[in-house]
């Protein structure tokens, strides 16, 4: 086995580095189903929501949109023993925090937790006054948070779906002339039946299909090897491309290359090719998905002259 170095073993792929750069939060009335399919359509361009689900609009920055997770296991000690013998998972809850900056219905539905729906602002005045309830009843929401990374020409959605989310905790209002009125909300999500799961991720977006390739998923892959060259005589080229559907680059170094005749023109194991003799070969690029899968290949014709 050739030796290595710690940089080729580390493999950092700094284009997988994800920020969310701006984000929305959209709720709708529990159960309403998230889209039946994917919220990318097959150019990666984001698609419409359903209709009753509602932005709450501008988002506190300081704040964000904050995702915890907290799982409480139930260790079984045993006596001689310095670790645990068995850990079970006991309760495992996703809270998701942020802190709405507008003022309007769906942000007091959730402030408050009144139901305004019957509510209505006096016709003459435009006066709006209501009741916070006397008594708790809490209000179930299905939740869709999306975050956009990259710009609008390649962008890179982040996103989830929790089916069912409540409110679960207020941060109060704090009245100054240097903040909005507003107040942080955490809400708790659960298991929808109907859904089977309480939090669902994904991602999607034209920068994500072009950088799919290096995230390790797993997907169909379909390969291409530019470009067709045409190389003199002990000439060597610069490296084939090797990319997938998606525009995406397969790194060279997961590729095997092989040509058909290397007394005509040898390839190396980082692609690039050197004419030996005149005539055509045939370089044959191979590609194993690091998830798994069958190997796939492409090719690139080859004239040395």
């Amino acid at each position: 086995m050739p030796a290595t170095n710690l940089t080729a073993l580390k493999n950092a792929q700094r284009s997988l580095l994800l920020k969310p750069l701006d984000a929305a939060v959209f709720l709708a009335p529990w159960y309403t189903p998230a889209p039946a399919g994917l919220l990318t359509d097959a150019t990666g361009a984001l698609q419409p929501l359903p209709s009753a689900y509602q932005s709450v609009g501008l988002i506190d920055k300081k704040t964000g949109v904050a995702f915890a997770r907290g799982i409480t296991a139930a260790p079984i000690e045993a006596y001689g023993e310095l670790q645990p013998v068995r850990n079970d998972i006991t309760s495992d809850i996703t809270t998701i925090e942020f802190q709405p900056q507008q003022t309007n219905a769906l942000t007091l539905n959730l402030t408050t937790s009144a139901n305004l729906a019957q509510a209505k602002a006096d016709a003459t005045s435009g006066e709006f006054f209501f009741a916070q309830p006397a008594s708790e009843t809490i209000t179930y929401y299905s939740a869709i948070i999306i975050a956009k990374d990259g710009n609008d020409a390649n962008p890179i959605y982040i996103y989830k779906v929790l089916p069912k989310v409540a409110v679960s905790k207020f941060g109060g209002e704090q009245w100054n002339p240097t903040e909005v009125l507003a107040q942080k909300l955490t809400m708790v999500a659960f298991k929808d039946d109907t859904a089977g799961y309480a939090v669902a991720h994904g991602f999607g977006g034209l920068g994500w299909k072009k950088m799919l390739a290096q995230s390790g998923i797993n997907y169909n892959v379909t390969l291409s090897v530019t470009p067709t060259l045409a190389v003199p005589k002990t000439t060597t080229s610069a490296p084939l491309v090797v990319t997938d559907q998606f525009g995406g680059v397969i790194p060279n170094s997961a590729v095997s290359f092989v040509s058909s005749a290397p007394s005509i023109a040898t390839v190396a194991a980082n692609g690039t090719v050197t004419g030996v003799s005149n005539g055509t070969s045939t370089i044959t690029a191979s590609y194993t998905p690091p998830a798994g899968g069958s190997a796939v290949t492409a090719t690139s014709a080859i004239t040395v002259s």
